[in-house]
Formats: C-alpha cells, structure tokens, sequence
C-alpha cells in the first residue's frame, strides 16, 4: 500500500510539472535536498535548497516552453524512513517555430517520511546538449549560460557581499 501511495505521488508530480506547476513539486522538497542534473551546460547542477531549485525549474521553462512529461514506470523500494524511487520518463516541447523536443531520463529520488531529500535526474545528454547549442546559435542565451549554482543564486538576489563590504569598510577608519 505504502509503494502505491509513493508510486501516484511520483506521478503526480510529474503531472504537475507538465502543467508548469513546479512549486508543487518543490513542496514534496526536504528544506535540505540534494537535487543533482547530469551533464555540464546550462540545465546541470548540484544545487542544495529550495531557491536556488526554484530558479533552476524557471530555467527549465523558459528555456522549454510547454514542456510535457510522460512517465513510463515507477518503481519503488524501502520503507518510509529510507524509501528510493526510480522513474523512466521521457520529455518533449513543441516551439513556436514548429520544432519539437524529445528527449528520455532516469529519476532516481530518495525520500525520507514522504519528503524528497535526494533527486538525480539522467537524460540523454548528447540530445539535451544538442538542442541547448541549437537555441543558443538562434538567440536564446539561456541556453548557453553557465549552470545555475548556489553562488548564482545569492548574486540573483544581490547577497554576494564581497564587493559591497569591501567599499563599505574601505572608509571606516580601523585604528
């Protein structure tokens, strides 16, 4: 009963990530996650906390409008402690210039007491990377940026302080 519970919360998610409704998904977040995406470009990461997460799925749909998941199975082992899931999907986008997208992964997520602490996402990365450099090449600079990483996020939000401290101290008289 428990895998089944696991197994339609999975799928729901994925359901509410084909509907843009990522902040659902970042709800089954632990406050402490390790969410990892293979590859390096511009969707990779290890990104530890729910900003900076939140940041990497409006990545995502900016740089993959309408983007759809399929899900082609769950498969489930643990108990509620210690509970790993296993997801085949596979994704596509449609673009206004006609083009589509189709790529397929693995999910490996680990929860503990119904909360995700671990999500490893492996897509295809030759396919994904392609698609990246073909946007890129027609003016979506998004999807040749850097990876989306925690320091990102804290200078997104003007929190990097080096600088700032470094001129606000530079006036103040030490001795």
């Amino acid at each position: 009963m428990y895998h089944a519970i696991v197994k339609r919360k999975i799928r729901n998610g994925f359901r509410h990530l084909s509907a843009g409704n990522y902040e659902a998904v970042l709800r089954e977040f632990a406050p402490r996650v390790e969410f990892v995406f293979a590859g390096e470009h511009a969707l990779s990461g290890n990104l530890g906390n729910i900003e900076t997460i939140r940041l990497w799925f409006q990545r995502l749909f900016r740089i993959f409008p309408g983007l759809q998941f399929q899900v082609h199975d769950v498969v489930i082992s643990g108990w509620p402690w210690h509970t790993v899931a296993a997801t085949h999907f596979s994704v596509s986008s449609d673009f206004p210039d006609g083009r589509q997208y189709h790529n397929c992964g693995m999910q490996y997520v680990r929860l503990r007491w119904g909360r995700v602490v671990e999500d490893r996402i492996y897509e295809d990365t030759q396919k994904l990377v392609e698609e990246l450099q073909h946007l890129d090449e027609r003016g979506m600079s998004e999807a040749g940026a850097q990876p989306i990483s925690e320091q990102s996020r804290l200078r997104s939000k003007n929190l990097l302080l080096d600088k700032p401290i470094g001129r606000f101290f530079a006036g103040v008289n030490h001795g």
